[in-house]
């Protein structure tokens, strides 16, 4: 038996057909290519609630627990450091 060249061999391959992407789901035709940025049906864009800090204060880190603390402007330099008063 001959060996194949890699060409005659790729050549041999069918494959797989590709889908037809000109129709959507009702058979209607649709002007582009579905893709998950275009996901059809109802949905809501996921809103965050605006967060408000009290004058005077701002947010930093809690140590390495990756969780978040309200802290004042003035403690915030010697915020997880030991100060010794």
């Amino acid at each position: 038996m001959k060996k194949k060249s890699f060409k005659e061999f790729k050549d041999s391959l069918l494959g797989f057909k590709l889908p037809d992407l000109t129709l959507d789901i009702n058979g209607l035709k649709r002007n582009s290519i579905p893709t998950s940025d275009r996901i059809p049906g109802a949905c809501v864009k996921k809103t965050l609630p605006k967060v408000t800090l009290p004058e005077g204060k701002t947010i930093g880190l809690a140590y390495n627990k990756g969780n978040y603390q309200v802290v004042d402007k003035s403690d915030f330099i010697t915020m997880g450091r030991k100060v010794w008063h």
